[in-house]
């Protein structure tokens, strides 16, 4: 007989030993979107998870992309406290593992952890009810609770209470609702900051310097109300959970909480991209509380953005190596992981880098550096090592609809989603010859090129 998913649970736990850790070494804290993570079971909300385009051989090029990530950000064994985000909810739990238990498994397998997990859904709730895809929180430190904060038509956030050499730390692991651009969407994105606001309030009320951090995903950048001003007259991220730019300094009490991103200068914030501008969705917000001598403390100018050569960034651009389930699947995420360090005891944590200016505007990516050492494209150049990469194309155009060019004997789309470029590509006439710079993608089972910008075109 196979195990219902609650006693696989317990067992899990129980045959989880928690390792020792020593009052004032350093600790990382990592939150990481790992772009759908899902179990081979076959039944999925997602048409991209059917059987037909994800089985075993994708399901372990995905582990294997997320425990190599793990390891080459926390080591050996890992990161001690890990916050992740689209792992898919089991809706199988009596005939097969978890993606999970997959993950779980895995991790072990490879040496990282041991750790003890919580996770953002209610198996007891109506399965109508449960999410396509939770968060879930990773620790090798004792869990001493878990909570669930139910949003409507959103995925819960996810509170867990650590005990980190005694001391309590709690994390608020986050997946708020998709589409930061998006006006519709900000509405219940003010639902997710609300829930947690509140939540805040009620501990910071008992104790105003409480230890506490909120990470993960919440599909808001850390510039929201600047970004969107126009469409936005109030953002669930900047106006009601109360993120803001400058550091907590001395025992004033505020309700306002420091966003790490301003530990980096503006041009280095970015742990995703869309359409060419650079965003911040992942986040780590930290409280007064982990910047006074009790309890956890954060080290100052700890928190990076993990760009892995090889491994979740593409050469040459620096953007995230994105998830594919073609080709057996290839890639890791289309978010960078975010990490910071704590500790217990100690002094004060004083202040560090601090960049408190406000970009006004989304960035724009600059792809100078993928243009100058941009290769011209070759047969042998069709490798999924080389999603992303910017090449310089030539060939004769062989179809306008969709435009597609013949180069090296291969049929290769071409493609932008900018409006003015793809007016232009779109002027070829077929046989008529093309050159210029794209980044290789794939589409509908093609290989293509993405155009970026005009001058990309010869």
């Amino acid at each position: 007989m196979v195990p219902n998913f609650a006693s696989r649970f317990a067992l899990a736990i129980v045959s989880l030993a928690i390792s020792h850790f020593v009052s004032g070494r350093s600790f990382q804290v990592v939150a990481y979107n790992v772009e759908n993570l899902f179990d081979t079971d076959g039944v999925s909300l997602y048409d991209d998870y059917k059987p037909e385009f994800y089985g075993p051989k994708e399901l372990q090029n995905k582990l294997n992309s997320i425990v190599r990530s793990l390891r080459l950000i926390g080591g050996s064994t890992g990161p001690e406290v890990v916050l992740l985000q689209e792992i898919e909810v089991d809706r199988t739990p009596r005939e097969f593992p978890s993606a999970t238990e997959l993950l779980l498994n895995a991790l072990k397998k490879n040496g990282l952890g041991p750790y003890q997990v919580a996770q953002g859904y209610d198996p007891k709730d109506s399965p109508g009810n449960w999410p396509s895809v939770q968060c879930v929180t990773l620790s090798k430190f004792p869990i001493s609770s878990t909570r669930l904060h139910p949003i409507r038509m959103a995925r819960p956030i996810l509170e867990t209470t650590l005990s980190v050499g005694g001391v309590p730390f709690t994390l608020f692991n986050n997946h708020w609702k998709s589409g930061a651009s998006s006006k519709e969407m900000e509405s219940h994105r003010l639902q997710n900051a609300q829930t947690l606001r509140n939540r805040i309030d009620e501990i910071t009320k008992r104790n105003p310097f409480a230890d506490f951090l909120v990470g993960g995903d919440l599909n808001s950048h850390y510039n929201q109300s600047t970004v969107y001003a126009k469409d936005m007259p109030k953002t669930g991220i900047n106006d009601v959970l109360l993120s803001h730019n400058l550091e907590p300094a001395g025992r004033t009490i505020a309700p306002k909480l420091y966003n790490l991103w301003h530990e980096l200068p503006h041009d280095q914030r970015g742990s995703d991209a869309w359409r060419g501008n650079w965003g911040t969705l992942m986040h780590l917000i930290l409280p007064q509380g982990l910047y006074d001598a009790k309890g956890i403390r954060y080290l100052t100018d700890s928190f990076e953005v993990s760009k892995l050569k090889g491994v979740n960034s593409v050469s040459g651009s620096e953007l995230p190596y994105k998830w594919s389930n073609e080709l057996d699947g290839f890639g890791a995420s289309d978010h960078f992981p975010v990490l910071a360090r704590f500790e217990t005891g100690g002094p004060a944590t004083q202040g560090g880098n601090s960049y408190p200016e406000i970009e006004q505007s989304a960035r724009k990516v600059d792809y100078t550096n993928a243009i100058k050492s941009a290769p011209n494209w070759q047969p042998k150049s069709l490798d999924p090592a080389n999603y992303g990469v910017t090449f310089r194309f030539s060939g004769k155009v062989s179809r306008s609809n969709p435009l597609t060019i013949l180069a090296g004997g291969h049929q290769l789309g071409l493609y932008s989603f900018n409006p003015a470029v793809r007016r232009r590509l779109f002027s070829f006439r077929k046989d008529s010859r093309i050159a210029g710079y794209g980044h290789l993608s794939r589409y509908r089972g093609q290989w293509q090129f993405i155009v970026e910008d005009l001058n990309w075109i010869k």
